[in-house]
């Protein structure tokens, strides 16, 4: 039996246990050359913040555009009654129209380029999503493979391997399953062209993100119990293999 795979195998289920896969925190890249996954929550707390700055923006150009007109009535009334003649009062309406105009035009101006940085957020939004799953679906085919490595190695020097290849078929199901879910959260988000697409969608794409973290989970636990019931194979050949050098010995 090869004298390092207990080392390793103890290497793979501590990776499986704690690094956390699709929810790591920040960490040094692990023995095995997988990095952790992307910690999501910095990435949400800055695309609330861009929402808040525009929510901001919003009501800044409604107050701004409410307070202009307002000013412009009381200008506009102030004026009619200082007006000595009908020429005067008509030249005193076509300015007042004029200046509105060139509110709602300022108004509008600035709503098109808050809608424009709106569908842009919900394009970045899309874009982190997709990648994160996408990251996270990778490690667990390279944890994957690992583990069927290992097996294949232990398999070779006579040890049973059967518990071990029973929980990673289970772990790769689980895997597929994630990949279902993405594909199908992907096809919603590939809808999102807007902001307005995003906000008509938002109920489905919450439901499809709460389903694939669900499968995440799940695939995750799976992997562990796979690296763990590897590391007990190990364990239980290298006690066999001490039995008998003690036996022979005796």
């Amino acid at each position: 039996m090869d004298k390092a795979s207990p080392i390793a195998l103890a290497t793979m289920t501590a990776l499986l246990a704690f690094s956390g896969v699709a929810f790591a925190q920040d960490r040094a890249q692990s023995p095995l050359g997988i990095p952790p996954a992307p910690t999501p929550r910095p990435n949400v707390i800055l695309i609330k913040e861009k929402r808040a700055d525009l929510r901001g923006a919003v009501k800044d150009v409604l107050d701004a555009f409410k307070t202009g007109a307002k000013d412009l009535r009381i200008d506009t009334k102030e004026n009619m009654r200082s007006a000595t003649s009908s020429t005067e009062r008509r030249e005193i309406e076509k300015n007042a129209i004029e200046q509105r105009r060139v509110l709602i035009d300022a108004r509008k101006a600035s709503t098109t380029e808050i809608r424009d940085r709106r569908k842009e957020l919900a394009r970045e939004h899309v874009g982190k999503i997709g990648q994160r799953y996408s990251v996270a679906i990778k490690q667990f085919d390279n944890l994957a493979s690992r583990i069927q490595s290992r097996i294949d190695k232990l398999r070779a020097n006579g040890t049973d391997v059967s518990k071990a290849e029973t929980a990673l078929a289970l772990a790769q199901t689980a895997i597929s399953q994630v990949k279902t879910d993405a594909r199908a959260l992907a096809d919603l988000l590939a809808q999102v062209n807007s902001g307005d697409d995003a906000k008509a969608l938002r109920a489905q794409i919450e439901a499809a993100v709460k389903k694939v973290s669900a499968s995440i989970k799940l695939a995750h636990k799976a992997l562990e119990k796979a690296g763990k019931a590897l590391v007990q194979s190990a364990r239980t050949q290298k006690s066999k293999n001490m039995s008998a050098t003690t036996t022979i010995i005796q």
